[in-house]
């Protein structure tokens, strides 16, 4: 048997981009390849099938989004400070030229009418993210205060990363963050 001559992680990190841009649906198998540089059946033998070779590349996305949240709220002097550096840095991401919001977010948005098992685990994995700001909110707040917080602080998300297709948006984004969100500037 010949030695396998990628690593995982690497064919999931190139197989991401082109998910996050195409989508699930418009991304074939001949642009999978060309994004991993592996042959169908090394991409088969690896992942089974497309659906699970997307599934694990949102996973992958998705724990990396975790551990830079994790990391933004260790280095923040509280955790409202925490919140708006996140907010900042996702409008700040959607000035980029070649922004393409949140992996997670387009595939909901794709596969919403479907309602399958990989928009079920997009949505786990968004349900993830909204319990780990209520965690960290239930640091200032209480619980039930810290989860409607962390509600709302997932719909400002939701918002800045489909807005920010707009062009000239960030000024409007950051208005209106700072209006939704009062509660931010209270500790």
């Amino acid at each position: 048997m010949a030695k396998k001559q990628y690593q995982r992680e690497d064919v999931l990190d190139n197989v991401i981009t082109l998910f996050w841009q195409q989508g699930f649906a418009a991304s074939s198998i001949q642009q999978i390849t060309k994004a991993t540089g592996l042959k169908p059946g090394s991409i088969y033998h690896e992942f089974e099938s497309k659906e699970k070779l997307f599934q694990e590349a949102l996973a992958r996305y998705a724990a990396s989004s975790i551990d830079s949240i994790h990391k933004k709220m260790a280095n923040a002097s509280n955790v409202n400070q925490g919140i708006k550096q996140i907010l900042t840095d996702l409008i700040e991401q959607s000035k980029a030229c070649d922004y393409c919001g949140c992996f997670l977010i387009k595939t909901q948005l794709e596969l919403a009418s479907q309602g399958n098992t990989l928009y079920q685990f997009a949505s786990a994995q968004l349900a993830s993210i909204e319990k780990i700001y209520a965690q960290y909110l239930s640091r200032v707040y209480s619980d039930e205060l810290a989860k409607t917080y962390a509600a709302q602080l997932m719909t400002v998300i939701f918002g800045i990363r489909i807005y920010g297709y707009q062009a000239d948006s960030a000024n409007t984004i950051t208005q209106t963050f700072n209006a939704l969100l009062p509660w931010l500037n209270e500790h």
